[in-house]
């Protein structure tokens, strides 16, 4: 079975593999689930399979497009129009991956709708969305959708460990956390986090910490990310506090702590924790100075 190293999708992976096994692996094609299930990762290893790439990225008949949180504007899809009308310079096809495909503009969408009433027979397109919906309808219905699912979280557990030689506290921490998105656990297990997590924790929970916190987040998107982890730690009390923390925490190394809070704080107290983090994330989107949003936020915490 081809792609075989594409673990946990098997589903989309026996749809792909059914239609390039009848020579009918083209035109376009939406690969959509969830953000960070590695998605765009399999798409770059079709491409590198199909044409017989090392790297897809500098394969010359591999096109991506990749703006992150920027529109998908006109020249971009003018640039790959231009690429479509040309023949396969090394490989059999050219194959183009939109990542972010819910980001086309008015204009890049019409245009591209264009191209794909009328593909080439020697082109592939793959766009790539976790928002389904915000994409074209007309540009919809001319593709066929592939659905990518998470795995199981105790699954992926055991994929990092296997397959990323993760220690297990690592393991279990980045696949629950992840939410069994393979794609967003392997890219958090680059940034470090699992190893900061608990300095991320107690430069919240505890006042003495507080000048390590203010040192250690320089911008939103750190502010965004260790909120994020101060989140998931109430929701691991809310859990343990209904009886199901155990089976599921997200921060298992520290059961004793998880239980003690659970144990001293009430569902009201919670509730109003988790509110004023989510507030904080408002907060933040709306350029709150953010040392004063993280000030009043440990003070909410330490009272609690």
């Amino acid at each position: 079975m081809r792609f075989s190293g594409c673990v946990g999708h098997d589903k989309p992976i026996s749809i792909i593999n059914s239609f390039i096994e009848s020579n009918r692996f083209s035109g376009a094609y939406i690969f959509s689930g969830p953000e960070g299930i590695g998605k765009k990762m399999v798409a770059k290893m079709i491409a590198q399979e199909l044409n017989g790439a090392g790297d897809a990225r500098e394969h010359p008949d591999v096109h991506i497009i990749e703006n992150g949180n920027s529109q998908i504007k006109m020249e971009d899809i003018r640039a790959m129009q231009h690429q479509a009308s040309l023949r396969p310079y090394e490989g059999k096809m050219n194959i183009f991956i939109i990542d972010n495909s819910h980001r086309l503009n008015p204009e890049a969408a019409n245009s591209l709708l264009k191209l794909l009433e009328e593909p080439p027979g020697d082109c592939l397109f793959i766009l790539v969305t976790h928002k389904p919906q915000s994409i074209f309808k007309t540009v919809l219905s001319r593709c066929k959708t592939i659905k990518f699912t998470p795995l199981a979280r105790a699954d992926l557990e055991s994929l990092l460990i296997k397959e990323h030689s993760l220690d297990r506290q690592s393991a279990h921490f980045l696949a629950y956390y992840a939410e069994g998105r393979l794609g967003l656990a392997l890219k958090l297990k680059d940034s470090g986090i699992a190893g900061e997590k608990n300095r991320i924790l107690d430069s919240f929970l505890l006042p003495e910490k507080a000048p390590d916190r203010d040192h250690a987040l320089q911008n939103k998107e750190e502010i965004r990310a260790f909120l994020n982890i101060l989140a998931s730690w109430f929701r691991d009390i809310y859990f343990f506090k209904a009886g199901l923390g155990q089976r599921e925490a997200i921060h298992a190394d520290r059961e004793n702590d998880l239980l003690k809070l659970a144990q001293k704080l009430s569902f009201k107290q919670l509730d109003d924790i988790i509110t004023c983090i989510s507030e904080s994330f408002m907060y933040l989107d709306n350029n709150i100075n953010s040392k004063l949003l993280l000030h009043n936020l440990g003070a909410q915490l330490w009272t609690a």
